[in-house]
């Protein structure tokens, strides 16, 4: 079959929505690894599959140029919230033009599949999607999709929803993403690396861990939604890729021309010790170098991040959201509040550029003073990096239904986040002594608290190598301080 991946155009071209992750829109671009995933199994059965990626020139023309002239027989969307009524509007006018096939996956649809229903020949791939469009496609040529797993579909004008697949319990098994199905590579980018390009890489699926506010990757989040759904609300169990299966794409990827590669498991450096050590020691003979994201108590063992340096980590993201142990406590980060700056020393002392992340508001114990605390420490810091975002009670997650119920969600907007403001930088969260207006100024303070310091200023400027760099880190700069 002839398959078409769509991108559609966004509705501005400063809000595109960012869809590895799907909580924010996009601050620099990044290659979309869950439609390549999906697109590499497809053209391993034989399917001849392209990708058409409209963010670059937002033009709703050209897209609907595109689809009068293509001929497909299915189109595939890969969802995420913030991107629903742009791929709803592109997937009706797909759908009145032709009578073809159009298959929506990701954690939106996952979550909500009657919203993505918009007739008979419209299907949700629920959950891990890879095998499950696999199966939904081979469904289509044989004239039947009635025991395809994980799907939802109109039948007689009523849903139908299948038993769900689950997880893909190998993950040696599936081929590397289709990166060669992506044009102008060049622009995938990471401001915490010096070169260019940039892309994605998955060493594992899931997280063990409880925290009540987490979206983790849109990977991951789709497959958490799904199995939760159908296990009683238990989180699904984390999968690993084997060292050499990871140090065999790190080298594939390495041919293909890219300089750099950012791993986004929700947690890199899980399953063991040893795990990691045999995993760098491939790493290193393949000289790439990387980074990834990591909880700060597991960046605690010196020969471990030892080895992570040889191998060619740069940076690793730091999941600290506050640094008053209460707090974390109440939010079940299950942190010890004194393990952070550990971390970050024992990153400085290997060369591994630390980076932090931190939350303002998932708890009903935050306060201006804790906030203002916060800022403080960190920024008292030997980091360059953080990110600072207001905690947002994302539909699914059980600080969602806390919120509710508590009264802390902001009605209507949190039903409501594809406008204008991404929802970390606006507040969806209203507490008795803690204002929506109060979330929303203390980012904007810490942003430029943080980043406006000389020695910040600085060490970014260092970075530069070409004209290009410099725009993109003065665009890239903006959006965090503005």
């Amino acid at each position: 079959m002839k398959i078409c991946f769509i991108i559609p155009p966004a509705k501005e071209q400063s809000k595109i929505p960012e869809r590895v992750y799907g909580c924010t829109f996009s601050v620099y671009r990044q290659p979309e690894i869950p439609i390549l995933y999906v697109a590499a199994v497809l053209e391993k059965e034989g399917h001849t599959v392209v990708l058409k990626d409209f963010t670059g020139n937002n033009s709703w023309e050209e897209y609907i140029q595109f689809i009068r002239t293509a001929e497909y027989d299915v189109y595939i969307f890969h969802t995420v919230l913030l991107a629903e009524s742009i791929d709803i509007r592109a997937a009706r006018f797909i759908t009145d033009q032709m009578p073809t096939k159009v298959i929506f996956f990701g954690p939106h649809p996952t979550l909500k599949p009657v919203n993505f229903l918009l007739n008979e020949r419209c299907y949700v791939a629920r959950g891990e999607a890879e095998f499950v469009i696999r199966d939904l496609v081979r469904g289509f040529l044989a004239g039947s999709v009635d025991d395809v797993k994980g799907i939802s579909y109109l039948k007689d004008g009523k849903m139908v929803e299948t038993n769900t697949y689950g997880v893909i319990e190998d993950l040696d098994a599936l081929p590397p993403p289709a990166r060669h199905l992506l044009a102008d590579t060049h622009d995938y980018f990471n401001p915490k690396m010096k070169d260019r390009p940039v892309t994605l890489i998955l060493t594992s699926r899931g997280c063990s861990f409880r925290c009540y506010y987490c979206v983790p990757n849109a990977i991951s989040w789709a497959r958490e939604l799904e199995w939760r759904r159908f296990n009683n609300g238990k989180k699904p169990p984390v999968k690993l890729r084997s060292p050499q299966n990871i140090v065999d794409e790190f080298t594939r990827i390495k041919s293909e021309g890219y300089k750099a590669v950012s791993i986004i498991d929700d947690l890199f450096l899980i399953g063991g010790k040893q795990r990691i050590l045999d995993l760098c020691g491939g790493l290193e003979t393949v000289g790439l170098p990387f980074g990834g994201l990591s909880r700060c108590d597991f960046v605690l063992d010196d020969e471990v991040v030892s080895k992570l340096a040889r191998a060619g980590c740069k940076y690793i993201d730091l999941g600290i959201e506050t640094l008053d142990q209460n707090i974390l406590n109440d939010i079940k980060k299950d942190l010890d509040v004194a393990k952070i700056r550990k971390a970050i020393e024992m990153l400085n002392k290997h060369g591994i550029e630390p980076k932090a992340n931190i939350m303002f508001g998932a708890s009903p114990l935050e306060t201006i003073k804790t906030i203002q605390s916060t800022v403080r420490e960190i920024s008292s810091y030997a980091i360059n990096y953080c990110m600072f975002l207001i905690a947002t009670p994302f539909p699914g997650t059980e600080f969602e239904k806390k919120a509710r119920q508590e009264g802390w969600a902001v009605e209507p907007e949190i039903d409501d986040l594809e406008n204008n403001l991404s929802p970390t930088d606006r507040s969806l969260l209203d507490y008795p002594h803690l204002s929506k207006g109060d979330l929303e100024a203390a980012v904007k303070e810490a942003n430029r608290r943080f980043y406006l310091s000389p020695r910040r200023i600085w060490f970014q400027l260092k970075q530069v190598r070409s004209l290009k760099a410099l725009k993109d880190l003065i665009m890239t700069g903006w959006k965090a301080i503005k």
